[in-house]
């Protein structure tokens, strides 16, 4: 199950969706849009095989800590309660990310293009899809997370019909697994 939950700016809303083996088995909306005619319908074949913590997180795993470009050479099937997309990644460059504070991240960062594909659920003529699907200025900066081998977003770019909007991650904090640390604690 997957679902997420927002608030602000006098809007709120929750989303939850169900899974079996990669497939949307159900959805729930609140509050509930009403489909548009205009919409591009989705179909049951195209909501098989997403994962939606790849796809909320665009996480990817390497095994080299140092900025692997590698990480940025996938598709990310993406349904997000009314639109089906793709997110393809390409490798772009790699960047070195200097400690802006004590929790900051330091290292390399593998900075990816994306390119927004859109398949079903909106609208043809919708400005934001426009302006997503033929911009070739969206980008993330993935970065290893300390003691994982998986990659997380540090720095995302993108268009909008205002201008460019970016986001940066200011610090990440990984726990241990509390299930390892007992186990190991009941091993002498």
């Amino acid at each position: 199950m997957y679902a997420f939950s927002y608030g602000g700016g006098g809007e709120s809303g929750q989303l939850r969706m169900s899974f079996d083996s990669g497939t949307v088995t159900r959805l729930s909306m609140a509050p509930r849009k009403k489909p548009t005619p205009q919409n591009i319908p989705i179909t049951k074949e195209q909501l098989v095989g997403l994962d939606p913590m790849t796809a909320a997180f665009l996480l990817a795993h390497s095994d080299n800590s140092d900025g692997d470009l590698k990480v940025c050479d996938q598709t990310i099937p993406v349904f997000d309660g009314e639109w089906r997309f793709d997110l393809v990644l390409t490798p772009k460059r790699k960047v070195q990310v200097q400690k802006e504070a004590s929790t900051g991240y330091s290292g390399y960062a593998a900075v990816c293009q994306i390119r927004f594909k859109p398949i079903s659920g909106y609208r043809p003529d919708d400005p934001n899809i426009k302006v997503m699907s033929h911009s070739d200025a969206i980008e993330v900066w993935l970065v290893s997370l300390p003691g994982t081998a998986m990659y997380v977003p540090y720095r995302i770019v993108f268009p909008t019909d205002a201008g460019s909007v970016s986001a940066t991650s200011t610090s990440f904090h990984v726990e241990g697994d509390r299930r390892a640390t007992l186990k190991s604690l009941s091993h002498p």
